[in-house]
């Protein structure tokens, strides 16, 4: 069981910290040029995201997990991470465009903009790093998310395939025994719980300690 945990935290840290990067470059672009003279870059990405959220999720992950491992790419691990980086940018993308709309008109935005700083200066070196609280609290949040969408697809048997041990699919190859064993069926459903009821935690007290207006109304 702690190592079919290692595996699902190896699957959700990568596929989120990936989704993360895709996630935050594509979002600070689409906001720094919104309704500016490169106005088409942000129209062409958020038709591109728009068009990605009408699927529903789920249905989207089960025909691409279905495709992957039909082809047999890969080992099922890699297989998972890529699929679970590759389509949970999206909502963080949303997040950063819009934080890099609140502040692409600050004074220092447009003190670096006077001084003749470059837009990808000032993209990644005044706007970023400005971002990196919800960057912070979204990895968390992410994290938890993802650890049960992995035991999802492997308790459908989409996910990590077997002998490689996993939350999600200990979960499935414990129902014929469920009868004799109920404790198969319990103890990794416990430590799904447990895991993500952390993280969520995590994610919400980073969220307060990065919120100035929380901080006064502690104060």
């Amino acid at each position: 069981m702690l190592y079919a945990g290692r595996v699902s935290l190896t699957i959700a840290f990568s596929a989120a910290i990936g989704s993360l990067a895709i996630g935050v470059s594509i979002g600070v672009i689409a906001g720094y040029y919104q309704g500016g003279s490169l106005g088409f870059v942000d129209d062409a990405i958020m038709w591109f995201v728009t068009t990605i959220n009408s699927i529903p999720t789920l249905f989207l992950l089960l025909i691409v997990a279905s495709v992957l491992r039909a082809q047999k790419f890969g080992s099922s691990v890699l297989v998972l991470i890529l699929i679970l980086t590759l389509l949970g940018w999206t909502g963080t993308m949303r997040l950063v465009r819009g934080e890099t709309l609140a502040r692409r008109e600050l004074e220092y935005t447009v003190a670096a903009r006077a001084m003749g700083a470059s837009s990808w200066r000032i993209m990644f070196v005044h706007i970023l790093p400005n971002v990196f609280s919800i960057i912070v609290v979204t990895l968390a949040i992410d994290v938890g998310s993802l650890i049960l969408v992995e035991a999802a697809l492997s308790f459908l048997g989409l996910g990590v395939r077997p002998p490689t041990p996993s939350w999600g699919n200990m979960l499935n190859n414990a129902q014929s025994f469920f009868d004799r064993g109920p404790h198969l069926v319990f103890l990794p459903g416990f430590l799904i719980v447990i895991t993500v009821l952390c993280l969520y935690i995590i994610g919400d007290g980073m969220r307060d300690a990065f919120d100035p207006q929380a901080s006064k109304k502690v104060a």
